[in-house]
């Protein structure tokens, strides 16, 4: 197996990892033999980091463990969390970082040519640290913006739901994205869009860019149902089994129309980065307070998880 190399010093750049360790080493290298790299056959998860502790890690562990079987990775939960707990404590060590981003990437390793996966593989479990986004309680507070991609996502009912490696889906998007942001507009339109609508190749809604998406209408509370494409994001399962419930509110998954989308009465993102993010604003299609509701919710969220103030 190919011997990581040994990181380099702390980056300025806020999108670049600040440290990084492969399996448990500091690195931030990674083999060319890696089948992540080679088929991206893989998982992440992107998770809060606050007071020296990854709340939601049992949700995304779990998550981690179930997918990668379907992707044919024997991962279990114990390589995780030692991997995890060692990452963090260099983290404490070098930096004296207690809140942030980790990242944690699960591939399948090292493997020969070909699509068809050896009889005996170790996966790589790859850990990244970066600071949170900058105006995360101003979103909160005030709500975002959202743009419409055009692009649309293929059904995929196997790997629905998946927080798999391949996102070109995604990177596609956010090139569309980028490229509204840069049009000869004024300096506040072009910093206006936080993140872009996706939807299906039968038009209908299935998430943002990097966040799962609820409305309410007429009728109360939907979100897309995933079973054909998209992801099945941590804060959202944490929504739809305990937030909503507790705050006595009905919720059920299923399609979204854009004429829904239009006539909806609130509107929300979330993520387990950024908490619950009130929409106030989508390209083209209309302007929305920030309801009720969606405070209770983030209300609920903040009294179980501080690290998501509202």
């Amino acid at each position: 197996m190919d011997s990581p190399i040994k990181s380099i010093a702390n980056k300025p750049d806020d999108n670049l990892a600040a440290l990084s360790t492969i399996d448990g080493v500091e690195a931030d290298l990674l083999a060319i033999s890696d089948r992540g790299n080679q088929y991206g056959q893989g998982l992440f998860e992107t998770m809060i980091f606050s007071d020296g502790m990854v709340p939601l890690w049992p949700q995304h562990c779990a998550r981690m463990v179930a997918d990668a079987s379907v992707l044919g990775i024997n991962l279990s939960a114990q390589s995780l969390d030692n991997n995890l707990m060692t990452f963090i404590n260099l983290l404490k060590q070098r930096d004296g970082q207690a809140s942030g981003i980790v990242k944690i990437i699960v591939t399948a390793g090292s493997g020969g040519r070909g699509y068809a996966s050896p009889a005996e593989m170790s996966p790589r479990i790859i850990c990244q640290y970066f600071p949170l986004p900058e105006n995360l309680e101003k979103s909160r507070r005030h709500g975002i913006a959202l743009f419409q991609c055009q692009y649309q996502l293929p059904l995929n009912p196997v790997l629905a739901g998946i927080k798999h490696l391949n996102r070109l889906d995604q990177v596609l998007a956010c090139a569309e994205l980028s490229k509204e942001q840069s049009r000869e507009l004024s300096r506040e339109a072009r910093a206006n869009y936080t993140d872009g609508l996706m939807y299906s190749r039968d038009n209908l809604l299935i998430e943002t860019t990097c966040a799962n998406i609820f409305i309410k209408t007429a009728y109360g509370w939907i979100t897309p149902q995933l079973n054909q494409a998209g992801v099945r994001g941590v804060m959202r399962g944490l929504l739809l089994e305990q937030l909503f419930p507790e705050c006595g509110i009905k919720i059920v998954e299923g399609a979204i129309t854009k004429h829904q989308l239009a006539t909806a009465k609130e509107i929300f993102t979330c993520s387990s980065i950024r908490g619950v993010l009130p929409v106030t604003k989508i390209h083209n299609l209309g302007h929305w307070p920030i309801g009720a509701e969606t405070k209770m919710l983030q209300s609920a969220l903040n009294d179980h998880y501080d690290c998501y103030p509202c």
